[in-house]
């Protein structure tokens, strides 16, 4: 009899091993874990959902390039810890700014910078190795290059913009791995958006 009912609840606990709550576990802990990869994933669909290349498309494509510098400009004069906040608190200009506006978006983006860049010029973070110059020549290159795709043909503009996105998807991974700057988590889901952004641009160019 106890071997029957040892066997019996062996089969019931296989029939039912993918309805216990140990089965949803793995999804549970990659979420706690990965959740910026996953809010990176959800924003890059949401980005590329319905996307095409045209002349009202590169500013607001531009614009995200300048934002993701901008966080880094951000973080540099303020801590690493304002890294979010810089992020949330422009991100509005770069979804409710009108789309006919042009480079506005950009030029409103890269004010800010250049505001950051001050402050942190007086808060005496120049002076630090690999600080403030560094993002400063960051956000200088990431800006040009979001600038030269306004003012070029669309599809020359969206392979600017698309360079720039994987080219930051790089510049996200080596602060995440160093630990600098910005909030790892914040490095994280950039990288994601960045890499899968800047790939949803190739690929509409390659299939148009």
């Amino acid at each position: 009899m106890t071997d029957k009912n040892t066997f019996m609840n062996a089969g019931r606990d296989r029939s039912t091993g993918d309805r216990s709550p140990h089965a949803h576990r793995g999804w549970t802990d990659f979420l706690a874990h990965r959740w910026p990869t996953a809010v990176g994933v959800v924003l890059a669909a949401l980005t590329a959902f319905d996307l095409r290349i045209d002349a009202e498309s590169i500013p607001s494509l531009s614009a995200v390039v300048v934002l993701m510098a901008l966080v880094y400009v951000g973080a540099e004069s303020l801590g690493r810890r304002a890294s979010w906040v810089v992020f949330l608190a422009a991100l509005p200009v770069v979804i409710f700014f009108p789309a006919a506006s042009g480079g506005g978006p950009v030029a409103v983006l890269l004010a800010a910078a250049a505001v950051f860049l001050a402050l942190g010029v007086v808060r005496g973070r120049l002076r630090e190795p690999g600080g403030l110059a560094f993002q400063a020549a960051g956000v200088l290159a990431f800006g040009a290059t979001a600038l030269a795709a306004l003012y070029v043909a669309p599809e020359i503009g969206a392979y600017l913009v698309a360079l720039a996105l994987l080219s930051h998807a790089a510049w996200d991974a080596y602060h995440y791995l160093r630990d600098r700057v910005v909030e790892r988590s914040y490095a994280e889901f950039c990288a994601v958006l960045d890499l899968l952004v800047g790939a949803a641009v190739l690929f509409i160019l390659f299939m148009t």
